[in-house]
């Protein structure tokens, strides 16, 4: 069936969409301004993000004509047809993992999701999150976008509005790593696994410590919670192996740092320590059916597999090699700094090739090779010292360090390379900057 990606419809309903979207930003912006003044950068993120997913979407629909975000789309129309056709079918789709009664239904229409995302559970799921948005988008492809922007821009608000809280000294910072970095801006707005993974990160981050460390438990909260984390264990479960870990030793230092007692401080902490291992050696190990191929059984030949498949031929220049390993502890930790390095700092910017969207990842890897030996030069031993006496900034280095490490473990093309680091990359950039602030890094309530 032939979709016409873009129609003047579209085009007209998404402008309608875009200043109702900004009128709206306009009046969480006014509501909230005089008691949180950094609510000045509400609508100036929000336009930016926008204006990123508008971007992605038009780039791949009328200059590629074609890739991931094209093909999530065909999946998404194709979802929407189920609906005009029978509400009922579509909402036991939503709800499905039946992929004969999922066949089946789409049949009925004649017209389906490309075979290799019908096939693809966590690939599928993307697809059916997206239908959501493209109702009120009247199906088309760049209302859609423009929904799914603004959904995952409020996401990322909340964490901004957590860290700037706790670090209102460093506004600017904070404004580029999460609300102006290009790579976020750009790869996490559109149609596609990146943008929802990396929204759940960050309002994951921000709920769990509304919920463990403010003790805000509201409905709201709670349920936006379980919505995130189902995202991250549906489409990327991966990022949970990274995740957790540090927001169990975020939240422990943090509950224990309120603690007056050095007694009890002593005591309590290796106490929650040793409980947090628990459970997630409980989850990481016995929930294999959870993280699929990603389980802790897998999760080192997955890696492997990955990492060969992508650097094959068919990728020409777009690939990079960090060389061959075991699918064992030791074979992956001896790659450990050539994966690392690649995850945080490349493509270096010769190795951006004619590809406008490499060459501003290109320069962008630059500046944050430049903040990091700016780290290591102007902070020298204080970086160690603000990082283990704020619980938050060893969060930030915990989770770049175990999330890049994975990441550039499993993955040797730059088109991959520069999508996947996106939910970890807004901290990493933080860290590198936090550390070397004058000022010292103390609580903020």
């Amino acid at each position: 069936m032939d979709i016409k990606l873009i129609t003047v419809f579209d085009i007209v309903y998404s402008i309608i969409l875009f200043f109702l979207i900004l009128g709206l930003g306009s009046r969480v912006k006014m509501k909230n301004i005089d008691s949180k003044p950094y609510y000045k950068n509400y609508t100036r993120g929000l336009i930016i993000k926008l204006f990123g997913g508008i971007g992605f979407c038009l780039i791949y629909a009328l200059y590629y004509e074609g890739g991931d975000t094209v093909n999530y789309y065909l999946g998404v129309h194709a979802m929407c047809s189920v609906f005009m056709h029978s509400p009922l079918d579509y909402f036991q789709i939503i709800f499905s993992d039946d992929i004969s009664f999922i066949w089946s239904t789409f049949s009925k229409i004649q017209e389906f999701p490309p075979t290799y995302m019908l096939r693809d559970t966590r690939t599928f799921n993307v697809i059916k999150i997206s239908s959501l948005f493209s109702l009120p988008g009247l199906g088309g492809f760049l209302p859609t976008t423009i929904l799914v922007s603004f959904f995952s821009y409020n996401w990322v608000w909340k964490l901004y509005t957590f860290i700037v809280e706790r670090y209102p000294y460093m506004i600017k910072e904070i404004n580029f790593c999460l609300l102006y970095l290009p790579s976020s801006v750009f790869w996490g707005s559109g149609i596609m696994k990146d943008t929802f993974t990396f929204a759940a990160t960050c309002y994951a981050v921000y709920g769990l410590h509304q919920l463990f460390i403010e003790r805000k438990r509201t409905n709201k909260t709670i349920l936006q919670l379980i919505v995130a984390f189902y995202f991250i264990f549906t489409i990327k479960s991966y990022i949970a192996f990274a995740l957790l870990p540090g927001l169990l030793i975020f939240s422990n230092f943090e509950r224990v740092k309120k603690i007056n007692s050095i007694f009890v401080k002593a005591i309590a902490l290796p106490g929650l320590l040793f409980i947090g291992f628990i459970l997630l050696n409980k989850l990481f190990l016995d929930f294999n059916d959870l993280f699929g191929k990603y389980s802790a059984e897998r999760l080192l030949e997955e890696a492997a597999v990955q990492n060969a498949d992508l650097k094959r031929s068919v990728y020409g220049l777009n690939s990079f090699d960090i060389g061959e390993f075991e699918p064992t502890i030791q074979g992956t930790l001896s790659k450990f700094f050539p994966a690392l390095n690649a995850a945080l700092f490349r493509p270096f910017i010769w190795e951006a090739g004619g590809s406008p969207t490499m060459i501003i990842s290109g320069f962008e890897t630059t500046i944050i090779l430049f903040l990091a030996i700016r780290s290591l030069i102007l902070g020298r031993l204080s970086v160690f010292k603000k990082t283990f006496n704020d619980p938050f900034l060893l969060f930030c280095l915990l989770f770049s360090i175990i999330l890049g490490f994975g990441v550039g473990l499993s993955t040797s093309n730059f088109g991959a390379l520069v999508r996947y680091k996106i939910p970890y990359l807004p901290f990493f950039i933080f860290f590198l900057t936090a550390t070397v602030k004058k000022k010292q890094i103390t609580r903020i309530n």
